[in-house]
């Protein structure tokens, strides 16, 4: 089925690479659900038109130079291949669409329901085998819708079918010359075409991607793919803005203060008030007050404070160093015992300031 609208390029790519039966049925339903249909490939402009009469004669249409030259030569010649190579100058890559006249085609007009549509090309082939003695493989064809009978609910197809023996000896030419063929059209004349392309098998007409695009039909591509990427790059921005606020939602809700119970809270001051002063911290300012011949040989902390045993030479003067230690109160003395000529053990306990402990 073709009609002047267009279907998007990359779906029409999808379509062309669809190779399962199946998955190229539920493509063309969605087509046609989607509201979408055909270019008329049939009457895109070309530079060669290669047009293959009823009786078998091959007329070449070249327009490459602005001016229409018309090359005429018998379809069975066994140079064929050669003589088209020389119209085309030897450039190869040049598409070549292929003009079949009606009078070598079989065509036929079938009534056939509207529910078919998406599946009208394997219900042609079918009823194909069918009614006539063509097979599928055997044969290139197309369709088109043609008309509709809304209240009966059914639509005239036009089914066109051409025999590949019939056909193949020029596109294997055209092959040969070094030119890609499409698409395959029907017609008298080039504007008298139907909306087929042999060469789609029944699908959808598959035009390039870009062909016989304009300068604004190629400035809408770039605007479109630049909105597309202007889209995608305000949508990762956002994505990460997004991120980073909800990072900084969950740094502020982890770092805000929250009131503890008063329960939680005696329950902390039971803990804290049991708990001894820091060890290496208090050997380290005990050390650092004691005076030049005084040397500690044993700490023991608890929560009340530090019990500690030294060695010294003057008692006073390592008592009032004692006194200076930060973070407890006053020393008292617990035990003096003389251990050599001019040297003392001392048993200090040193209560914790905060406390006013007493052992």
């Amino acid at each position: 089925m073709n009609a002047p609208s267009a279907v998007p390029s990359g779906l029409r790519l999808l379509l062309a690479g669809a190779r399962s039966p199946r998955l190229r049925q539920a493509l063309d339903a969605a087509v046609h659900l989607s509201g979408f249909s055909e270019p008329r490939a049939d009457r895109l402009p070309t530079a060669l038109t290669v047009h293959l009469g009823a009786p078998g004669a091959v007329t070449v249409t070249d327009r490459r130079e602005g001016e229409v030259r018309t090359y005429r030569f018998a379809g069975e010649a066994d140079d064929l291949a050669e003589r088209i190579a020389a119209v085309a100058g030897g450039r190869g890559g040049v598409r070549a669409k292929v003009l079949l006249d009606p009078g070598a085609c079989f065509i036929r007009a079938l009534d056939l329901p509207s529910a078919a549509l998406p599946r009208m090309r394997a219900l042609l082939a079918e009823e194909l085998e069918a009614a006539t003695p063509f097979r599928a493989g055997a044969v290139y064809s197309d369709w088109f819708v043609e008309g509709e009978d809304v209240a009966g609910r059914t639509l005239r197809v036009r089914h066109v079918v051409i025999k590949k023996a019939r056909l193949d000896p020029l596109l294997d030419a055209l092959a040969r010359a070094g030119l890609p063929v499409g698409p395959v059209a029907v017609g008298r004349a080039e504007d008298q075409t139907m909306p087929v392309d042999l060469l789609s098998h029944g699908h959808r007409a598959l035009p390039a991607l870009l062909g016989g695009a304009r300068a604004g039909d190629l400035g809408l591509w770039l605007g479109a793919g630049l909105l597309l990427a202007l889209a995608f790059a305000g949508w990762r921005a956002h994505q990460d803005a997004t991120l980073a606020a909800l990072d900084g939602a969950f740094a502020a809700a982890r770092h805000a203060v929250v009131p503890v119970p008063p329960p939680v809270q005696a329950g902390l001051a039971v803990i804290e008030a049991g708990r001894a002063p820091p060890l290496a911290r208090s050997w380290d300012a005990l050390a650092a007050a004691l005076p030049d011949g005084a040397s500690a040989t044993s700490l023991h902390l608890d929560a009340t404070g530090a019990l500690l045993t030294l060695t010294a030479g003057d008692e006073a003067e390592a008592l009032a160093g004692l006194a200076r230690v930060p973070g407890f109160g006053p020393p008292s003395l617990r035990g003096s015992l003389a251990e050599a000529p001019g040297l003392t053990r001392l048993v200090v306990f040193l209560p914790r300031a905060d406390r006013g402990g007493v052992r």
